[in-house]
């Protein structure tokens, strides 16, 4: 799935998101870069909002992926200061598009 197919998705996502208090979404790996294969998965870089919890991280992820028909990853934007490979946390803020 690229982004543009995934933008038809917005509006549900959203929604979804709302439900478990996700004040944004980004996304980020290939589908934010445009190097999607057949192969692969989509990845979320999320913001909670205040009182949400992280067992909505699990939540998002499985409707999503319900949603979508495909392996949906999830990071939260609070676990980024906990990334120890810096590259890795470049990549992710680098790529992050807001849905």
């Amino acid at each position: 799935m690229n982004y543009s197919e995934l933008l038809k998705h917005r509006d549900d996502l959203k929604r979804i998101a709302a439900k478990y208090k996700i004040r944004e979404i980004y996304v980020i790996g290939s589908v934010a870069r445009d190097q999607t294969s057949s192969s692969s998965d989509i990845d979320f870089l999320i913001e909670l909002a205040e009182g949400a919890s992280a067992l909505g991280v699990g939540g998002f992820s499985y409707e999503a992926e319900k949603l979508l028909g495909i392996s949906v990853d999830v990071i939260p934007s609070f676990a980024l200061p906990g990334i120890s490979d810096g590259q890795f946390k470049a990549n992710i803020e680098d790529d992050a598009i807001a849905l």
